[in-house]
């Protein structure tokens, strides 16, 4: 059985999440390079197998914690990660981040990470150069479609207000919806396809999409699959764009 190394990438997580905390920071930017270094170092290890099927789901509970304390940085209070809200079609609506901690919500993000390489366990179905980001993005986008319809149906003006236009009502109807994603770019028909979805979403049914992108450096050889660069998300998509429209939302909510 192959042992796994003593020093997890898991660890670069911890040391991201801590220094975020020390330092009080609230610019994702801030941080983004080292991001990036510790999604490589996780992956590496992903394409050897080192990991079990529980284990990666580490990078999208690291990102979630991430946001989340970038935000509490901004704004000073309170924010509730992987909870559960009322709905209308769903009894429970599962939510990455939510303000306030409890009540009716007024502002909630998905949080999602999306992309892999090629590893034991999807080595028969994805290619050698990974698994396409945009895979599984248009299923997260229609989850993110329905949770936003059933939580604003949900709220106490949901149920009396007007629809009237769907797409006024959905920007106007609290809870406000962001949706953040880190996304891991196979090759050019993968970013094209992500940002055509990360736009149709901010045009209908969220009030604001965040994107990390990074992309291998050379996909000819192991490690450069797993050796990753930065790609510039499209104007108004980043992750500093999206949590500081969160935190502006969070304190004009909390009368702060």
């Amino acid at each position: 059985m192959a042992r796994k190394p003593k020093k997890p990438p898991f660890g670069l997580f911890t040391e991201l999440l801590q220094l975020v905390e020390a330092e009080r920071l609230t610019d994702f930017s801030a941080v983004e390079q080292r991001f990036v270094a510790a999604m490589s170092a996780f992956d590496s290890e992903q394409a050897k197998g080192s990991w079990t099927s529980g284990d990666n789901q580490g990078k999208g509970r690291f990102f979630n914690e991430l946001i989340a304390g970038l935000l509490q940085n901004a704004t000073g209070l309170p924010i509730i990660q992987r909870g559960k809200r009322p709905g209308v079609l769903l009894q429970n609506v599962d939510v990455d981040l939510c303000y306030p901690p409890t009540g009716t919500p007024l502002v909630i993000a998905e949080t999602k990470m999306l992309g892999t390489p090629q590893h034991p366990g999807n080595d028969q179905t994805a290619p050698v150069t990974g698994r396409r980001a945009n895979a599984d993005l248009p299923k997260r986008v229609r989850e993110i479609a329905l949770n936003v319809i059933d939580l604003k149906l949900a709220a106490p003006t949901g149920r009396t207000a007007p629809i009237g236009d769907i797409s006024t009502w959905i920007q106007r109807q609290p809870p406000a919806v962001y949706a953040l994603f880190g996304l891991r770019i196979r090759d050019t028909g993968d970013h094209e396809a992500v940002k055509a979805q990360a736009q149709m979403l901010t045009n209908s049914y969220a009030n604001g999409v965040g994107l990390v992108l990074y992309r291998p450096v050379d996909v000819t050889t192991p490690e450069g699959r797993t050796s990753y660069e930065l790609l510039r998300p499209p104007g108004g998509m980043s992750i500093d764009d999206a949590v500081r429209r969160m935190a502006r939302e969070i304190r004009a909510a909390a009368g702060a």
